[in-house]
């Protein structure tokens, strides 16, 4: 237990229980990773072909004569399967309890005799008109009270019973019709779920009983609600309303009702999927596959919450208006995005791949410029290197009309020129041709990167926790997250994104930044960890809280303590105008957004000093032996992140294992006997290819916007 006297840590043990002994909702599994009735999801993908490639189509938005010339050409452009029907409910269901899956099926067909694959999909973002304008309560509601209307997608309430029915029965009428369809290879549910905060009758009366099933009793959501604190408590659960921000104007809400909120959301958005999932699983061929498309790394939906897929997929817009490495970055997209979109993904049942990948220009961001040329091929081949299975893009033929007329296709708005996007794809699809010819069954991944290997301890309710309590405007969850991955990255590390209930062991090397939410059982896994020879990274506000987002009965931080080997004095911020400086090794780093201020204990080495401030002189990162391992806090976000870096490559370093020294914008990958690099900086870059390798693809030096693959 804590190094404190024995009421504390009394205090603590009871606090640590009362966060773990809640049960968790009928609506949520989040205590397991994805499982579906079918185990092993890389059965659907054979190992020799590597990555499949596909593309969108959308044959009830073209005439009908055009669809036979461009299934053809998709199939002669080489890709191998295509995507229908995710937002066609109109055309399936034009009246209420009548369907019509005519147009469907002579596309199917089409698809068929022009050899390619189809992945089909439930169309629930998008319901019809007819039933909007006889149930209007099917309509999700804003946190301004307005509900909305027919005209977009996602505009649903997922809790909303008569919805719910709707769904079930075009779902089933799917499965029954298609499920022994021998050319249709899987399922997308749904399109890019995002768990959007729902202020309906419906969401609200759905939250309370997701309490009921949390809290058992009244007085027990009390407690953890604080209901004592400006008398917020309440006499039943029918008394609860959803709590919005929007129709408060003094003071925040209760950060525990936000929190459990949150967690409802996500719980009711995997609900919604899993119940999709569960409905074609009665009706479909064991050797069609289910998965859905969640947009990157997610911040209102928990993808790991939806479980009985067979693997979850994404969707990857690089490109954003953003200029994060400066020249031409603009161009080329945010760095760190597929890299971590692969990693996260893929580690949840070991397969994924890329269901909408960006073509080209897009119309939705803020600023929508050109990519620079080479762009989509350098994502298609990371998305290789990554692991994924499939890299599917958005859409073949450019729209010529509506909200996405602006957005990239495959070919033009003529129908048949190959955009520059699309002659990338093609390149892809004839790289991918080379690559299975070279695929050696029998690679094994080599030692001097499986010692790297890093597992990334990631959840959803620390991102929630801390976004609803940041206390400086400049701090960001995900820009702190990127940091750790960029570092992690630049060793040339595989990475997986983990939860509390993976193996650790697994890892040479976890990394858990700002993991605010804690329990005793987490405290003691990462402990044992550590003693049993492995890496542990922590950064600034790890363990302040409890899982209900209290604070400990303790001095600050009082659980990992013991563990860190240092105390937490307190922790600080710098106003806009204002950076600190912290001194590490040689070397001086800015900080300006926290800090956690540390007092090492006897036999823990400091890592950082603080060189300014009145606390002048205290510890800003330290690192101590235990057992076997090793423990590292990190209590400073460096403005740049190069303090992180330097730290955690020089845990690695310090462990005696080899890494790399790749700078932020080059990544390099390996994958079933593969190399890929590839470079999002404005400069050519000379990789370590050893002498005697095979370049497969590409050239070294690496250009900017270019891959190369090597073995």
């Amino acid at each position: 237990m804590f190094k404190q006297n024995k009421s504390v840590a009394k205090i603590i043990l009871a606090t640590l229980l009362l966060a773990t002994c809640i049960i968790m909702p009928v609506f949520s599994q989040n205590k397991k990773t994805v499982t579906s009735e079918n185990k092993d999801p890389q059965r659907f993908f054979p190992k020799s072909d590597l990555m499949q490639i596909g593309v969108y189509y959308y044959p009830e938005q073209w005439p009908k004569e055009q669809w036979e010339r461009d299934l053809k050409n998709i199939k002669k452009l080489g890709f191998e399967f295509t995507h229908f029907a995710e937002f066609a409910w109109t055309f399936m269901e034009p009246e209420e309890g009548k369907y019509d899956f005519k147009w469907l099926d002579d596309a199917l067909a089409i698809a068929e005799k022009q050899g390619l694959k189809v992945i089909l999909c439930t169309p629930t973002p998008t319901p019809p008109a007819w039933m909007g304008d006889k149930y209007p309560e099917i309509y999700l509601v804003d946190s301004d009270g307005r509900r909305r209307e027919h005209g977009n997608r996602a505009n649903v309430s997922i809790t909303n019973k008569k919805y719910r029915h709707f769904t079930d029965q075009i779902v089933a009428e799917l499965g029954k019709r298609y499920g022994t369809n021998k050319n249709i290879i899987g399922w997308q549910i749904d399109n890019e779920p995002l768990a959007t905060p729902d202020f309906s009758i419906s969401a609200r009366e759905a939250f309370q009983v997701w309490l009921k099933e949390k809290y058992k009793t009244i007085n027990n959501l009390n407690t953890v609600w604080v209901g004592s604190f400006w008398s917020t408590r309440y006499n039943n659960f029918e008394q609860i309303v959803l709590p919005n921000a929007e129709i408060y104007y003094e003071d925040k809400l209760s950060p525990h009702a936000v929190l459990d909120f949150k967690r409802f959301t996500a719980d009711a958005q995997a609900a919604y999927i899993n119940r999709q999932a569960e409905i074609l699983r009665k009706h479909i061929d064991p050797k069609q596959w289910i998965t859905t498309n969640f947009t990157n790394v997610i911040y209102d939906a928990d993808p790991r919450r939806a479980n009985k897929m067979d693997f979850i997929s994404y969707t990857m817009y690089p490109v954003s208006g953003q200029n994060s490495l400066g020249g031409n970055s603009f161009r080329m997209g945010s760095p760190s995005k597929i890299a971590e979109a692969n990693d996260y993904y893929r580690a949840i049942t070991g397969v994924t791949g890329v269901m909408e990948l960006q073509p080209g220009q897009v119309n939705w961001a803020s600023i929508n410029p050109q990519l620079l040329p080479g762009t989509v091929h350098m994502w298609i081949s990371q998305a290789f290197g990554g692991g994924c299975s499939f890299t599917c893009t958005y859409r073949y033929r450019h729209p010529l009309g509506s909200s996405e007329m602006y957005h990239d296709g495959i070919v033009g708005t003529d129908g048949v020129t190959l955009t520059q996007g699309g002659k990338e794809f093609v390149q892809s699809i004839e790289d991918m041709k080379l690559l299975r010819k070279e695929y050696n069954p029998k690679a094994v991944i080599p030692q001097e990167i499986a010692k790297r290997k890093t597992g990334f301890l990631w959840s959803h309710d620390n991102l929630w926790d801390l976004e609803n309590q940041k206390q400086t405007k400049f701090w960001n969850t995900w820009k702190h997250r990127n940091t750790y991955s960029l570092a992690i990255k630049s060793t040339g590390a595989p990475m997986d994104f983990i939860t509390e209930e993976d193996n650790f062991d697994e890892y040479p090397f976890i990394v858990a930044p700002a993991y605010q939410l804690i329990d005793q059982k987490l405290v003691t896994k990462w402990q044992k960890y550590v003693e049993n020879g492995g890496n542990l990274i922590l950064s600034c506000r790890t363990g302040q809280k409890d899982k209900n987002g209290h604070f400990f009965e303790a001095n600050w931080s009082a659980p990992i303590v013991p563990l860190i080997g240092a105390d937490i004095d307190f922790f600080d911020m710098l106003v806009a105008d204002v950076n600190g400086t912290i001194k590490a090794g040689d070397n001086n780093y800015q900080w300006n957004t926290w800090v956690d201020i540390l007092s090492p204990k006897q036999g823990t080495e400091v890592l950082a000093t603080f060189e300014d401030q009145f606390y002048k002189g205290k510890a800003a990162a330290v690192s101590r032996k235990l057992g076997k391992g090793t423990i590292t806090y990190i209590g400073a976000e460096s403005i740049d992140g190069n303090l992180e870096k330097q730290i955690v490559r020089n845990v690695f370093s310090r462990s005696k294992v080899a890494i790399e020294d790749f700078p932020k914008g080059i990544f390099v990958e390996w994958r079933d006997g593969f190399y890929v690099g590839v470079n999002y900086t404005n400069e050519p870059y000379l990789l370590p290819i050893p002498q005697g390798s095979k370049i497969l693809v590409g050239q070294n030096p690496l250009q900017p916007a270019q891959a190369v693959i090597w073995k």
